[in-house]
């Protein structure tokens, strides 16, 4: 006869049945601590997720694995119940927004740091731990309508082996708490003084785009523009039912004074004390000023228009505008996908809402603005942009006389 238990969640309720998986729970509760997961009275219909341990594994299945997954090893099947239950829970509350991004609570703000291909937010969520800052999660925060984050209390979860060469301080702190792992991931085990319990909520004070990088001898930390800030939130999100507009009137209003920085570092560790030491020296220097000289708007590549050229260009009427700083966000119609336009595409945005013009009466008002740019460097990237932005939808062409 089966051993069936079925346990709930806070703020979820009865969510998991495990059916003949006893082993797996000891994992669960110490890869997410900081939530309490009890038992429950057995329910009548079947939780979403779903764990049933066999011979040499675990099967499992949810409503984002229809067909069920098999997998190897009790690490492996938490991580990806622990992604169900993370899922459940934002869809338990539409009103958040799920973050994919690191966080760390310095001085009753929360710092959050984006995913980005490789980065190590993992690695450098767990270092601000070891040196000392309470952590909300490595890789999903809840955002709150009002702009505060919400602890999932999932504990970081490190990718093995650990890189070689890391701070010393760094591998000490992991090995005295090293919690549940495989050949491939180790949970962290952390208190409630170093990982936020589930729902705890704080402000979020800044955000933070890493890059590490091995050729960088100490952290740096540069400020951007906010609209840096605002373009990695609507990337590094898991609200894929929201459309674009809606994502933007959520997040335009919680960043346009936030701050944005950079930050590059080789070791994790060292970048987290030194993010801790000087993020309010750095905060003070807001806000930034920090441009792209690049003509390139952030949109799909587009083939150039001939600088020959010779049609007027106009701005669609139907635009949705979201300044931020010297960039601009548009959105050309209802449900639509967003643009972003640094200054000089902002630049060329704006003439063509004030007037129509063509290649050449665009080149000639950009190249007094910009000089010493050449006007032939000016006239080219012109029509790059101005391609860019006709596969975008965002201009028309109009009779030249109007």
């Amino acid at each position: 006869m089966n051993a069936i238990t079925d346990y709930a969640l806070p703020g979820l309720g009865p969510c998991l049945r495990l059916v003949d998986a006893q082993p797996l729970l000891p994992v669960l509760q110490a890869a997410m601590p900081g939530w309490a997961l009890t038992e429950c009275a057995r329910q009548p219909v079947e939780p979403d997720i779903c764990v049933w341990q066999q011979e040499e594994g675990f099967w499992q299945q949810a409503p984002a694995l229809p067909k069920g997954m098999w997998l190897e090893t009790a690490v492996g099947t938490a991580c990806s119940v622990i992604a169900d239950v993370s899922g459940a829970f934002l869809r338990q509350h539409p009103d958040y927004i799920g973050l994919h991004c690191g966080s760390a609570e310095i001085d009753g703000q929360l710092v959050i740091f984006p995913e980005s291909h490789r980065a190590g937010k993992s690695t450098l969520t767990s270092a601000f731990a070891a040196v000392g800052f309470r952590v909300f999660g490595d890789d999903v925060v809840a955002l709150t309508p009002e702009g505060e984050g919400v602890s999932l209390g999932i504990a970081p979860r490190l990718r093995l082996p650990l890189p070689t060469g890391i701070d010393s301080e760094f591998q000490n702190f992991v090995s005295t708490h090293q919690g549940p792992s495989d050949d491939r991931y180790g949970y962290l085990a952390l208190d409630d003084t170093l990982l936020a319990s589930h729902g705890v909520k704080r402000p979020i004070g800044a955000i933070i785009l890493i890059d590490r990088d091995n050729s960088v001898t100490k952290p740096q930390l540069t400020s951007l523009q906010h609209g840096e800030g605002l373009w990695q939130l609507l990337q590094q999100n898991f609200a894929d039912t929201l459309s674009d507009q809606v994502l933007m009137t959520k997040f335009w209003p919680l960043v346009q004074g936030m701050p944005c920085f950079l930050l590059r570092y080789s070791d994790a560790y060292q970048a987290a004390e030194f993010v801790g030491r000087h993020l309010g020296e750095a905060l003070k220097g807001q806000p930034s000023s920090y441009t792209s000289p690049s003509f390139e708007a952030v949109m799909p590549q587009a083939p150039s228009l001939s600088r020959s050229d010779q049609r007027c260009w106009r701005a669609r009427s139907t635009a949705h505008e979201y300044p931020l700083g010297d960039e601009l966000f548009v959105i050309i119609e209802e449900g639509g996908a967003i643009h972003r336009m640094n200054v000089t595409s902002r630049a060329v945005w704006l003439l063509l809402q004030n007037e129509a013009l063509d290649i050449e009466e665009l080149s000639k008002t950009l190249t007094a603005f910009f000089m010493p740019i050449s006007r032939e460097q000016v006239s080219k990237d012109v029509a790059l942009l101005l391609g860019q932005f006709l596969a975008a939808g965002l201009i028309e062409s109009v009779d030249c006389a109007k």
